[in-house]
């Protein structure tokens, strides 16, 4: 899969996005996860020191995270 980028903004702090999931995103969202393939869809808040990331979903193919880009009004 390659590595797409998607996000909007949902206010001023906080950020959707869909993307695969970095070590530090990850890291950020304190879940323990052994399997990081594919796209997630997360939050991010901004307003937080460090930035608090918040993992929706796991998307497990490229066609799902197009379809969830449109779904969502991603760019």
């Amino acid at each position: 899969m390659a590595g797409y980028y998607f996000s909007a903004a949902l206010d001023n702090d906080t950020t959707i996005c869909l993307a695969p999931l970095s070590d530090r995103r990850l890291e950020l969202s304190g879940e323990d996860l052994t399997d990081t393939s594919g796209y997630f869809l997360y939050t991010v808040h901004h307003g937080a020191q460090p930035e608090a990331v918040e993992i929706l979903a796991r998307v497990q193919s490229e066609d799902a995270a197009w379809r969830l880009k449109g779904m969502f009004g991603l760019s």
